[in-house]
């Protein structure tokens, strides 16, 4: 299963990944700090999953809620790691490439696929976030009566299709900083506002709740950021592992810090009414909140186009009638995008459960994409221990005592001597196999009783 030849590291080295662009040069001339690149990972993981933690905790119990909030932060912690270390190992610098060296074509066709799946679900979360929003405000400060239905299909069309068709996501830069300074007041009066109501409604802290593995698939997708692994380790100016963990261990600890705040905050605000939108459980009448409300709107408006460009990119590229690389007239990327992004406008006017939206995500696509496939990367091409080597180490230390003079009493720093792992790498693989686990124990169980809920 696992191969002891060195594998190349190219990944360590600014000249040895794939050709940089003008434009990547100029954004990143000489690399970013640790910490830059920390709120880089940071800005990946906040975002619309945070507003869905209170009713997740209901969901899973508030203990089991928060202990798994912990653990799943671990979890994912991991990931980002996993995937880096496999990247140097194979010499690869993308998800997808490093995938398909460690684990074939049916790793790679697996990890397009449920690519696909997260980002369009994705894509159709923030649509139906952006029309309960956008519904609300226009039926408490408008004199019309607007419908749900009416308002996502105009902003779809009006305001969002538009921003589609460039080729790339350069031109959406600046939007992309709007979107992300919105987000602070909307998180800063959540966690203010939401105490005000407390008191007003009966809060169970129970140790599990009613619906624990649908919770599960929502805590998933809060933790989504495996995507972005890559663009990030690339932008450090110190491109080495340690520098790896120091940028994404900051980053999940702030998620974990600020997640947790919000979950609390909101769970004992609203208890078991938490809505899987938490700003749907603050009145008409707060317009603090009302402010929060047509933050998120435009903040979910621009980010929308930089998630589904990389649906669109990768069913061209899944239909090879990607023009740069196939040589292919625009209009068939165009149609795609048009086509890709209808079924999306449509299918969020039609859902109204958000939360049903969360959980099947999370199950369905974000637990492959995030913890299954790091996990069987890491297994495959990130270490070279396997069960066999284990057994071995435990029978070589059963039998310390009938050692001659003649063998080795320390184990190298590198992790093995004659083969035998060390117990960091042995623990790393364990923790791999655990990952792995959780991601299969999420994708099949979740998934399989969400749809027995339908």
């Amino acid at each position: 299963m696992h191969s002891s030849r060195e594998l190349p590291s190219a990944i360590n080295e600014p000249d040895s990944c794939a050709p940089a662009t003008n434009e990547d040069r100029e954004a990143q001339p000489e690399g970013q700090s640790t910490t830059k690149v920390g709120f880089n990972v940071l800005n990946t993981i906040i975002g619309s999953g945070v507003l869905c933690l209170p009713y997740a905790l209901h969901n899973a119990g508030f203990v089991f809620g928060l202990v798994m909030l912990g653990v799943i932060a671990v979890l994912s912690q991991f990931s980002l790691y996993a995937l880096v270390v496999a990247g140097k190992r194979t010499g690869t610098s993308h998800f997808s490439s490093v995938t398909q060296a460690a684990l074939g074509n049916f790793g790679y066709h697996l990890l397009n696929y449920s690519m696909v799946i997260d980002m369009i679900g994705t894509v159709i979360l923030y649509l139906m976030i952006i029309g309960d929003m956008v519904t609300d405000l226009a039926n408490i400060y408008l004199p019309i009566t607007s419908s749900r239905a009416s308002v996502i299909m105009a902003v779809s069309l009006v305001v969002i299709l538009p921003l589609l068709f460039f080729r790339n996501t350069g031109p959406l830069a600046r939007l992309s900083v709007v979107s992300i300074l919105c987000l602070p007041y909307i998180i800063l009066a959540v966690a203010l506002r939401a105490p005000q109501y407390s008191g007003k409604i009966n809060v169970e802290l129970s140790i599990f709740g009613p619906r624990i593995l649908p919770a599960m698939g929502v805590l998933a997708f809060t933790y989504s950021s495996c995507h972005a692994a890559f663009p990030n380790y690339l932008g450090l100016k110190n491109r080495s592992v340690k520098a790896w963990v120091q940028a994404s261990s900051f980053a999940t600890a702030g998620a974990t810090t600020i997640s947790t705040a919000f979950a609390i905050t909101g769970y004992l605000s609203f208890g078991s009414n938490s809505k899987a939108n938490i700003l749907e459980n603050f009145p008409d009448s707060d317009n603090f909140i009302n402010l929060g409300r047509l933050l998120f709107a435009i903040s979910l408006i621009f980010t929308t186009p930089l998630g589904f460009y990389p649906i669109r990119d990768t069913v061209t590229e899944m239909l090879k009638i990607d023009p740069e690389r196939h040589n292919i007239s625009r209009v068939w990327e165009s149609i795609c995008t048009v086509v890709l992004f209808a079924i999306c406008a449509v299918a969020a006017a039609l859902c109204t459960d958000l939360g049903l939206a969360y959980e099947l995500i999370g199950a369905l696509s974000s637990s492959v994409v995030n913890f299954l496939l790091p996990a069987l990367v890491y297994l495959w091409a990130g270490t070279d221990v396997s069960l066999g080597q284990i057994i071995s180490k435990w029978k070589a230390s059963s039998s310390y005592g009938l050692h001659t003079e003649h063998d080795p009493l320390l184990v190298l720093a590198s992790g093995s001597t004659e083969g035998k792992p060390n117990i960091r790498d042995i623990g790393l693989w364990i923790l791999a196999w655990t990952v792995a686990a959780f991601g299969v124990w999420v994708m099949v169980l979740g998934t399989y009783n969400i749809g027995r809920e339908l």
